[in-house]
């Protein structure tokens, strides 16, 4: 909040500074049109009192003055927007001058004794001696060990800007760690590529993007999936209910970014795409936030439980960014994320004696009393 704020002020400043430039020159900049077919008129009046030209010629000019008043305001308005024009340029170039994935890219490397979609499970998740800093060199985590062992729910604690979801964008391969390495079944997520990584981790996020298609096609995303496994991951995911609910079930067609769904039930269909893959790990960041305590108590219960009835090997790896007591509790260890390090590990009546971790969890407690979450529809189906 501290860095937000900041930034804030610079911003603040710098809009004041434009804004004071503008109130100054604006106004000269807006007459000077009519300040010079004032003085083509003045000029004029004098050269026809003394002979050299007459009436007609003194209109003519002025007219073509004016015509010409558009075009030069024009020019001047683009050379006022054109270096905003080039800083947006710039940022424009450097997305299209990111390195393009090839398919032979996205295979994993030669050589390797298991490709991607062959990964054991469940896995064990490693970080070692990993950081990460941003282009300007601003650090965000730093010397990081980490290790979830395999089937393990693990909740992820901590204050705004501690590093939770930088951590999940690194497990997730959105970004590669600025040193140190991240390890899925023993093997880096450098070495998996892309679509090895997204084949071994199902990410969820709090904002959801749903496309102005089917519930079908949302969840399925084109693959061959059967009505069955849809419901059971709808069951999973405590959204089967309201689907159920829906005109035409699974072909209903939501609206752009699933505009008619609440935000709880965009959530859970999210959950629910997530664990059609059968990810060996499953990322929660937040996705839960717009979903009944009560509800998602449920859908963390069924996910701590294996896909595949009483077989263990199937049961993925938890991770949850969680901010609900509720949620914190239900986890098998808590990790307590504080200035891009880990603070603590523990259950959360353990780290309850550090004082930091006790000052957070009550301020979680508070803001849980005091919101109201609307989402009760669909039930666990």
């Amino acid at each position: 909040m501290e860095r937000f704020s900041d930034a804030a002020r610079v911003l603040r400043g710098h809009r004041l500074t434009v804004g004071g430039l503008r109130s100054r020159y604006a106004p000269l900049y807006y007459s000077l049109p009519q300040l010079g077919i004032i003085v083509l008129l003045l000029i004029g009046v004098w050269l026809v009192d003394g002979g050299s030209v007459t009436i007609g010629d003194v209109v003519r000019a002025m007219s073509l003055f004016s015509i010409l008043t558009l075009p030069m305001e024009i020019l001047g308005y683009l050379f006022q927007e054109m270096p905003r024009s080039v800083v947006a340029m710039d940022r424009i170039d450097g997305v299209i001058a990111e390195p393009t994935e090839t398919q032979s890219e996205l295979e994993p490397e030669v050589g390797s004794s298991r490709r991607a979609n062959e990964i054991r499970r469940p896995v064990v998740v490693e970080f070692e001696a990993v950081g990460f800093a941003h282009v300007d060199g601003m650090e965000v985590l730093a010397d990081l060990n980490l290790r979830l062992e395999p089937a393990e729910s693990v909740a992820l604690v901590g204050a705004t800007g501690s590093g939770k979801s930088t951590l999940v964008s690194l497990l997730a391969g959105l970004v590669p760690p600025t040193s140190g390495e991240v390890r899925i079944d023993g093997r880096a997520t450098t070495t998996l590529g892309p679509e090895g990584v997204s084949g071994s981790v199902g990410t969820v996020l709090q904002e959801t993007f749903l496309f102005a298609d089917t519930v079908r096609a949302n969840l399925t995303l084109g693959h061959d999936v059967g009505d069955g496994e849809l419901v059971a991951a709808l069951d999973a995911a405590a959204a089967s209910g309201f689907v159920a609910e829906l005109d035409e079930g699974l072909d209903t067609v939501l609206g752009e970014r699933g505009v008619t769904l609440s935000g709880g039930q965009r959530q859970r269909l999210a959950i629910a795409r997530a664990l059609l893959r059968r990810p060996a790990v499953l990322v929660l960041d937040d996705a839960t936030s717009a979903v009944d305590p009560v509800i998602e108590a449920g859908i963390l219960a069924v996910l701590r439980r294996p896909f595949d009835g009483d077989n263990q090997v199937d049961r993925p790896t938890l991770l949850v960014v969680a901010h609900r007591l509720a949620t914190i509790r239900l986890a098998d260890r808590v990790l307590f994320l504080d200035g891009g390090r880990i603070a603590a590990s523990g259950t959360h009546d353990e780290l309850l004696e550090l004082d930091a971790y006790a000052a957070l969890a009550h301020a979680y407690e508070l803001a849980s009393s005091d919101s109201t979450v609307g989402d009760q529809a669909g039930g666990y189906g």
